[in-house]
């Protein structure tokens, strides 16, 4: 199957050696489909329910914070008591 490069880099809007194979595409384009979505979930298409950059980005709370923190420590004390039980130290 003969590829045409060209019209495959402006379909995925990146830039391309040429020697990319069918495999090597696949996957472009669900890396660029993927972050695609990702912007679009962090910058969503204007709506007048937003009326600052506040609403749009929000950082987290002291509260959660907290939690994540809270989650993080235990994450680790956990891995650190599975490594102590299978290397014995």
């Amino acid at each position: 199957m003969k590829i045409n490069y060209k019209i495959v880099a402006e379909h995925l809007g990146v830039p391309l050696r040429g020697n990319e194979t069918f495999t090597e595409l696949l996957e472009i384009e669900r890396v660029v489909k993927a972050n695609t979505n990702l912007v679009q979930k962090k910058f969503p298409p204007f709506d007048e329910s937003v009326k600052t950059y506040a609403d749009i980005f929000r950082y987290e709370t002291d509260t959660e914070r907290r939690e994540r923190i809270a989650e993080e420590k235990a994450n680790i004390q956990r891995v650190d008591a599975q490594t102590k039980k299978y290397w014995g130290k």
